[in-house]
């Protein structure tokens, strides 16, 4: 028999009917994990017990709550989101021959690269079957490819970026806007379709979750600049190495040649250069300024949040958000 999986994150015992709502989606993943290959399959139950905050499936189930429809085809809705977006995290993985993921060894890494990528295939798989059972709506399915579309292109955009010392701003959010933004609206959209949701609200939740989306990944990539590898689960500044550089960064290195000099280096940066790039790239003002950017895409989410109907959902809603977007890690 399987071992469950049970770790919750703990941000949701305060929200103790999404904390169950999301124990339900594990189990439905649990479910669904019958891949053909016991390796696979164990890789998997190890990546999803590993933990994390479950923040889209949490926003698929809450914004189907606005206007509910079908519970079970929601919470199967929301464990397609949570398999897309681990499928996602373990193909990265592969690609950034990332050691760790969530304080634990990636799968790539104890499992070796032929066994990640077959796991990442099975949930990209279970993904859109679970999709394709749990809704009559095409739309949905034809939502989730074009959304799964505007994922790779976030990813391929940051290949084209590698190591590139002239990128842009624009090219970062440009980016994010594909490699995590498109998840959030696809968590939205989907939860909202799931009922009678009128347009203007699929509207409003699709601009709250892009902006949303954006002010979390530029925090997230604010936090290399404050937290140890204990924090984050990650060597500190290991995406720099790997040549994916991000909004302190981009900032700060404008014209600023000895932190060019350092990224010259690419790869072959040291830990103790690592650690240099980081205090200019503080020093240099750089971090308040991403902060700033990512400001205000919080006062936009929290903007369209504010329009949508009154209930406990919206509450619910605006309580998580204003939470994760002044996280510290």
């Amino acid at each position: 028999m399987k071992q469950s999986l049970t770790q919750i994150h703990a941000m949701w015992e305060k929200f103790p009917t999404v904390q169950q709502e999301l124990q339900d989606v594990l189990f439905i993943i649990q479910n669904s994990l019958q891949a053909n290959d016991k390796e696979v399959e164990q890789a998997l139950l190890d990546m999803f017990r590993a933990g994390g905050k479950m923040l889209r499936p949490a926003f698929a189930i809450i914004i189907g709550q606005f206007y509910p429809g079908n519970t079970s085809n929601l919470r199967h809705i929301a464990a397609a989101v949570e398999m897309l977006h681990t499928a996602t995290l373990i193909h990265d993985d592969i690609i950034d021959d990332s050691p760790e993921r969530r304080h634990a060894p990636s799968i790539q890494s104890k499992f070796g690269k032929d066994i990640a990528a077959y796991a990442g295939d099975y949930l990209f798989a279970a993904t859109f079957k679970t999709l394709a059972y749990h809704t009559d709506d095409m739309t949905l399915v034809r939502q989730a490819t074009k959304l799964l579309e505007d994922i790779l292109t976030g990813e391929l955009t940051q290949r084209t970026n590698h190591y590139d010392r002239h990128m842009t701003l624009a090219d970062y959010k440009e980016q994010i806007a594909g490699k995590t933004a498109a998840l959030f609206v696809l968590s939205a959209q989907l939860g909202a379709a799931n009922g009678d949701a009128p347009e203007e609200f699929v509207d409003l939740v699709t601009e709250f979750a892009f902006n949303v989306g954006m002010a979390f990944q530029i925090l997230d990539d604010i936090l290399d600049y404050q937290s140890t590898k204990t924090d984050l689960g990650k060597p500190t500044l290991q995406d720099v190495r790997e040549g994916v550089y991000s909004a302190p960064l981009i900032i700060a290195m404008q014209d600023k040649a000895e932190i060019q000099n350092l990224l010259a280096k690419k790869d072959r940066i040291s830990n103790d250069e690592s650690i240099q790039l980081r205090d200019l790239v503080i020093a240099s003002g750089a971090v308040d300024e991403a902060t700033s950017l990512a400001s205000e895409y919080t006062e936009k989410a929290l903007d369209y949040l504010s329009q949508l109907p009154d209930g406990e959902a919206k509450d619910t809603l605006i309580t998580i958000s204003e939470a994760l977007l002044e996280r510290a890690n």
